[in-house]
């Protein structure tokens, strides 16, 4: 299922995304796991890492933590 947003005139479809990440600032085996609603990978990505990590999924969070994106999956959703 799609998550849609009326605003005025328009209608913005939400879709929702699993985000898989390493800590740096946790243990070597530790792996986040967060999931969002957004229009597409990019933005889920930026909920989590306002600033687009580079090449090798490399950014920083919000508070300055330095995380790796492994995995950004869409995760299907049903009525």
């Amino acid at each position: 299922m799609e998550r849609f947003r009326l605003y005025a005139t328009q209608i913005i479809i939400m879709n929702k995304y699993e985000i898989i990440y390493k800590h740096f600032d946790m243990h070597p085996d530790y792996r986040g796991y967060q999931v969002r609603w957004a229009r597409d990978k990019a933005q889920a990505i930026k909920y989590i890492c306002p600033t687009k990590p580079n090449k090798d999924g490399y950014g920083t969070t919000k508070k300055g933590a330095r995380i790796q994106i492994l995995e950004v999956n869409e995760v299907p959703t049903s009525e």
